[in-house]
């Protein structure tokens, strides 16, 4: 949720324990120039952006600058900024320097340098540097600044080049994020540094404590203040090297959300949308908004700031700032430079803790996204970044009022309120969510609407309503059958209101959109043709229908834990297949696929990568577990490992003798109950678990406590085991026998625990269940039956993942 949240993220890494260093004191500054950051921020914000070299220069001998892991080494000249306000904001330093940052103690981030690096630590050598900062990095480095002289052209030319290759390769604007550090007096400050010329070639260091640049530009929200990052230009994104929490929060195990530093809570958006131009869109956003504390002055908001580099997509493509006021008609001065996926208000005076303010911005831009050919009578909005936001996937509600062309329909997120033909004919729309909700999208084209209602649980009807293009004759992709789409809608949202918990909005909509993937947003999934009857076409339905539940109504917490969206997406998906056949085969088969997918070789820029998808990294990772390196591990990792944890958490909720696993559908409709219209975090899901945990029959037999082992071993690690079980069959005079049963586990850590099913076979249709412990190398168990079964098979449905999982039998004991 949107707020200056104060809940915190456990980190479950063994503590990293490091030196502090003593602050060094102020270095003599250069002859500072006319104050102009309190007075003027839009001022002091185009001195940034000019960087100007006219601030003196320092010789540098056997400096060296600590910023949190990093060591920096300079022996060279310094040739610095203008002073703003008395202080230096920047440098560049051109001479001979090298770069150490250790790894932090993430089996991820050193098994990703290696990846990346084939290395254990950042390392390289530069002999061109580009310092940006609001910290203390100049005290830091005890230099005595030397005023006047005119720096070399090497020097201009490097500042002149940095902040717009800043621009364009990341959407970062390192001036204004320099400049709202100072108005807004964070502590510790700002630093930014660009390295070249070196064994590593050029390459990037953030060290962002607010997490701003972090969350906006490298979608790393899950309170990460440093990352070490160079642009690829084979596929023109950054890699990111390494990004680490602060070494603070190494040392104490708590990790602050990047929240925690939102300046203002934005809880309403009043929106007028012109769409009546096929590309270029026009958009009016007022914006409710909350400081969250004392002193505020800059304001950043993201838009655009997922376009990509590539086809200057973000340059073309981008929602572009013509003007922002107050509600009251006051002006606001606001910047927004080319290729930037940020927009920053300045504010004439701070606000204080509580304010509400209401600022106006209008934006237009060639954003809306049809087929390459133009073929197709609709277009579509990207839905993260078509309007402003502070924070990511913070809640608001939504009023949207659409200005389109006549013959055309609009379908939105939430109720539509109004529908009408305007004086001018053309057509006005308006959408409203009055429920908080993180994202909204939409389309418009020639749409037909359909309609239809589901009877639900509660014996009220539910409206559904189907977008399909009109006259889908000339469009095979889009001649979809609308009685199979809202049939399967109407089959999904109940199934899972039964299984979940009550259908959380008034309206449940669908429409046609001609991408090969499809969306769940509040209300409106936007669905490609998906109108065949086999296995995929039920679980890609109720995958996108579980997202109601599963990133709407209860959000992931950040990044890393994408996996409660995803993942419970794709095992939802599973489960509402299930129903759909008789013998279970189908659910069985995409079972199967998902567990085959993880063992193919990752991807790589350059063909068929080593090893396996499963081995890239631990599923907390997230969106960062695919790079150049291991391109298709977050789809598989985050979708399919993610839904086979789940099951495998099915499992250990279910009761070994009868099968029954009513308690693993309780603990998630507790979940969703418990979280509703709030984000969650991987920990929050783990706490719901082990609260209901406990009363489990396995929980009980086994005196466990919770199942904190099993998130540790399948959502942070990446360990893939193998099982086989040897059994005999012993024999007894009365008649019984007694089964002699060896658990092995391979290729795991040494304190591995895990529990699996067993099947016992007497006779053609006599079977009892049961569940033996896997701990160690190899556990060895015997029990008792009434007669000897003629079979024993080990997880024979494939409850548990694993490599491999085998079964074998000896002969019967004397």
């Amino acid at each position: 949720m949107g707020g200056r949240s104060r809940r915190r993220c456990v980190f479950n890494l063994p503590v990293l324990v490091v030196l502090a260093w003593a602050i060094a004191v102020p270095a003599t500054q250069a002859q500072s120039s006319p104050p102009t950051g309190s007075g003027d921020p839009l001022a002091l914000y185009h001195a940034l952006a000019a960087f100007d070299l006219a601030g003196g220069s320092a010789q540098a001998k056997n400096v060296v600058l600590k910023r949190d892991r990093a060591e920096i080494s300079f022996e060279g000249t310094f040739y610095f900024e203008t002073p703003i306000d008395g202080k230096i904001r920047g440098a560049v330093f051109i001479g001979k320097g090298t770069v150490h940052a250790p790894a932090p103690d993430s089996v991820f981030e050193k098994d990703n340098l290696q990846r990346m690096l084939h290395a254990d630590a950042v390392d390289s050598d530069f002999k061109t540097a580009v310092l940006r900062f609001s910290d203390d990095s100049i005290a830091a480095m005890k230099l005595t600044v030397v005023p006047g002289g005119a720096p070399p052209e090497q020097a201009v030319k490097l500042a002149a080049e940095s902040s717009p290759r800043l621009l364009k390769e990341t959407g970062a604007n390192v001036a204004a994020r320099i400049a709202a550090s100072i108005l807004n007096n964070e502590t510790p400050g700002f630093f930014y540094a660009e390295f070249d010329k070196g064994s590593r070639g050029r390459f990037s260091f953030i060290l962002d404590y607010q997490g701003r640049l972090p969350t906006a530009n490298f979608e790393l929200d899950g309170g990460e203040d440093g990352l070490f990052y160079a642009f690829d230009s084979d596929i023109e994104y950054p890699d990111i090297w390494m990004a680490f929490f602060s070494l603070a929060d190494y040392q104490n195990r708590i990790v602050e959300y990047s929240d925690a530093h939102a300046e203002v809570n934005i809880s309403r958006y009043d929106m007028d949308v012109d769409v009546r131009d096929w590309k270029h869109m026009k958009l009016e956003a007022r914006m409710k908004m909350t400081a969250l504390a004392d002193g505020v002055r800059a304001i950043p908001l993201m838009i655009n700031e997922t376009l990509s580099a590539a086809d200057n997509a973000r340059l073309k493509k981008a929602m572009r700032l013509e003007s922002a006021r107050m509600a009251d008609g006051s002006a606001i001065a606001a910047v927004q430079e080319d290729w930037e996926g940020n927009v920053t208000l300045f504010l004439s005076a701070p606000l204080a803790k509580g304010q509400v303010i209401e600022p106006v911005l209008d934006f237009q831009g060639d954003f809306l996204i049809g087929l390459p050919t133009g073929d197709l009578p609709a277009r579509y909005v990207r839905a993260d970044c078509w309007y402003p936001r502070h924070e990511n996937l913070s809640r608001a509600q939504f009023d949207m009022i659409f200005h389109h062309k006549k013959g055309t329909r609009v379908a939105s997120v939430g109720e539509k309120v109004r529908e009408l033909e305007t004086p001018d004919h053309d057509m006005l729309t308006e959408w409203r969510m009055d429920q908080p909700v993180d994202l909204v999208t939409f389309a418009v084209g020639s749409f037909d609407v359909f309609n239809a209602k589901a009877k639900m649980e509660n014996g009220g009807d539910l409206e559904l309503d189907y977008y399909r293009v009109h006259d889908p004759g000339a469009f095979s992709n889009a001649a979809v059958k609308t009685d199979f789409m809202l049939a399967e809608m109407s089959n999904c949202v109940r199934y899972f209101s039964a299984i979940f918990g009550a259908y959380p909005y008034s309206r449940f909509g669908a429409a046609y959109h001609p991408f090969p993937f499809g969306q769940g947003f509040p209300t409106l999934l936007m669905l490609p043709r998906s109108d065949l009857s086999s296995k995929y076409t039920y679980s890609f339905i109720a995958h996108e229908t579980s997202h109601e539940w599963w990133g709407d109504l209860v959000q992931w917490r950040s990044y890393r834990d994408q996996w409660l969206s995803e993942g419970f997406a794709d095992y939802s998906g599973v489960l509402y297949t299930e129903t759909r056949d008789k013998d279970r085969s189908s659910a069985r088969d995409l079972l199967r696929e998902m567990h085959d997918e993880l063992l193919e070789p990752p991807q790589t820029l350059t063909g068929v990568g080593k090893g396996r998808l499963v081995d890239i990294g631990p599923i907390i990772l997230g969106h960062r577990l695919t790079t150049r390196e291991s391109f298709g591990a977050y789809q598989t990792l985050i979708y399919k490992k993610g839904a086979l944890v789940l099951r495998m958490l099915q499992f250990l909720f279910t009761d070994p003798s009868t099968g029954n696993s009513e308690a693993f559908l309780d603990m998630m409709k507790d979940f969703v109950a418990r979280y509703a219209n709030r984000s969650a975090s991987t920990e929050d899901f783990e706490a719901v678990a082990n609260e209901h945990f406990l009363t489990t029959p396995l929980a009980r037999q086994y005196q466990l406590k919770n199942l904190d082992w099993f998130f540790q071993q399948w959502v942070y690690e990446s360990a893939l085991p193998s099982y086989q079980l040897s059994y005999s069959v012993e024999p007894q005079r009365d008649g019984s026998a007694i089964v002699h049963c060896d658990v092995s586990q391979q290729n795991v850590p040494p304190q591995w625990l895990m529990f699996l099913p067993i099947r016992l076979t007497f006779g053609k249709n006599k079977s009892a269940w049961g569940a033996v412990a896997a701990y160690g190398t190899d556990r060895r168990m015997n029990f008792h039956v009434p007669t000897a079964p003629d079979s024993v098979e080990l997880d024979p449905d494939r409850w548990i993942l694993s490599d491999k999982t085998t079964t074998v039998r000896l002969p019967n004991a004397p």
